[in-house]
Order: structure tokens, then C-alpha cells, then sequence
């Protein structure tokens, strides 16, 4: 089982992979991601290449509310295949958390910032993880 850090490491990941996709950083950001899951397989290089230029698009073509389900979606996805990467290779969290920290500290904090709604109905239970703040009820912070 992934340790709570790197999971935390991967989800991080997959916000900043998405978050990413409509900036200027984009190029950048996605030729790290290539290198890092690739990690020198052109074949899994190629595909991950191709599975990150759908990205822009499905954002793009999504609107409104459908937007946030679609972001949460690929935040999702891609926070599953780090995660994946990490439990079968630990020695790359410092390339990930590079990746991380650089996309960062070069895109806004506006669109870093997005909402997850989780609901659990008739006792189900959920496991999430998170960083930063959580606003549970009442008004977020102003920052």
C-alpha cells in the first residue's frame, strides 16, 4: 500500500497536471510528465503523450458545472496512474515533487484553487485526501 505522503505527492500531482493544461506551462509540464511515467519506454512515452493532449481538449469542450466534474474527473485519473508510478517506483518522488513545486510557483493561485464536493449517502463511507485548506460549512477564508 502507497504511504499516506506519496499519496498525497500523487494527488498533488494530478491537480497540478490539470491545473497546468490551459497556462503557458503546459508544453513544459506535459514533457515532465512524459519523462517521469515514461521513464525512457517510447512506447509508454508516446501513449502517455497522447493520453496528456486530451486533456486541454476535454476542458475545453466542457462547460459550466460540467467543467468541475470533468477537471475532478482527469485530476482523478492522473492522480491514479502517479499513484501507480510511485507504489511500483518510490525513487522518483523527487522528480514529482519538482514537477509539483514548479508548476506551482509558475501559474496563478486562482487556478490552483478548485472545489471537490463528495457526497456519501445511505451509510457509504469515503476516504479522501486533500491538502491545503478545507472549508467544511460556513465561508472559505479570504486569502
Amino acid at each position: 500500500m502507497l504511504a499516506e505522503a506519496l499519496m498525497e505527492l500523487a494527488a498533488m500531482g494530478g491537480t497540478a497536471i490539470v491545473g497546468a493544461a490551459a497556462t503557458d506551462m503546459w508544453q513544459g509540464t506535459k514533457g515532465a510528465v512524459v519523462r517521469i511515467l515514461g521513464r525512457g519506454d517510447d512506447r509508454v512515452e508516446q501513449r502517455t503523450s497522447v493520453q496528456l493532449e486530451r486533456i486541454p481538449l476535454e476542458l475545453e469542450q466542457a462547460s459550466g458545472p460540467q467543467q468541475d466534474r470533468v477537471r475532478t474527473a482527469l485530476q482523478n485519473r492522473w492522480t491514479e496512474k502517479l499513484a501507480e508510478l510511485l507504489e511500483d517506483n518510490p525513487e522518483l518522488e523527487g522528480e514529482l515533487r519538482s514537477l509539483v513545486e514548479a508548476v506551482r510557483a509558475g501559474i496563478p493561485a486562482t487556478q490552483q484553487t478548485f472545489v471537490q464536493n463528495n457526497n456519501a449517502t445511505g451509510g457509504g463511507v469515503q476516504n479522501i485526501t486533500q491538502t491545503g485548506d478545507i472549508v467544511v460549512g460556513g465561508n472559505p477564508r479570504n486569502q
